[in-house]
C-alpha cells in the first residue's frame, strides 16, 4: 500500500510557487512591451493623420492663390510692384488669408498659416514684382502637436 501511493505522489506533477511567479513576471513583461507599441502607433497615427489634413489645407490655399492674375496675385496680398518679397499671416487681424485662421485652428491646434511671395527674373536686379517674370509661391502651415512643432510647407512658381 506504501508502494502505491509514493507511485501516485510521484506521478503528480506541478509547478513550484517560484515557477509560477516567474512565468507571471515573463507574460507581465511582454505585456507591457506589446501595450507600449500600441500607444506609439496609435501616436503615429495620429500625427499621420494631422500631416494629411495639413497638406490638404495648405493644397486648399495654394488652389486658392492659383486662381489669381499674376498681378492680383501680389496686391491682393499688400504687395507694391517696387516690393522685393512679402509674407503674410493668418493669425494677423486684417491680413488678406485671415479667413483661413478659423479652418487651420480647427483642424491644427495652434495652427497657424502663412503665405509668402518671392519675385524671379526680368530686368530689375534685385527682382520686384513690378518687373518680375515669375513669382515662388510659398504656403506654410506650422501648428504643435504632442509637444513637439510640427510644419508643412507647399511651393509653387507662377509665371
Amino acid at each position: 500500500m506504501n508502494g502505491t501511493c509514493r507511485t501516485r505522489r510521484s506521478e503528480e506533477q506541478g509547478f513550484s510557487l517560484v515557477e509560477v511567479v516567474i512565468a507571471i513576471g515573463v507574460l507581465a513583461g511582454v505585456l507591457i512591451s506589446i501595450s507600449s507599441m500600441f500607444i506609439m502607433g496609435g501616436r503615429q497615427v495620429k500625427t499621420g493623420k494631422t500631416m494629411t489634413e495639413a497638406t490638404a489645407l495648405a493644397h486648399a490655399i495654394m488652389e486658392t492663390l492659383d486662381a489669381q492674375s499674376f498681378l492680383a496675385l501680389y496686391t491682393n496680398l499688400g504687395a507694391a510692384g517696387t516690393d522685393q518679397t512679402i509674407t503674410v499671416s493668418s493669425n494677423v487681424t486684417g491680413s488678406p488669408i485671415v479667413s483661413w485662421q478659423t479652418e487651420i485652428s480647427r483642424k491644427l491646434a495652434n495652427g497657424v498659416g502663412s503665405v509668402r511671395l518671392d519675385p524671379f527674373g526680368g530686368a530689375a536686379i534685385p527682382s520686384t514684382f513690378g518687373s518680375c517674370v515669375a513669382i515662388k509661391v510659398t504656403v506654410t502651415l506650422a501648428w504643435n502637436e504632442l509637444g513637439r512643432a510640427q510644419t508643412v510647407q507647399v511651393s509653387t512658381m507662377r509665371f
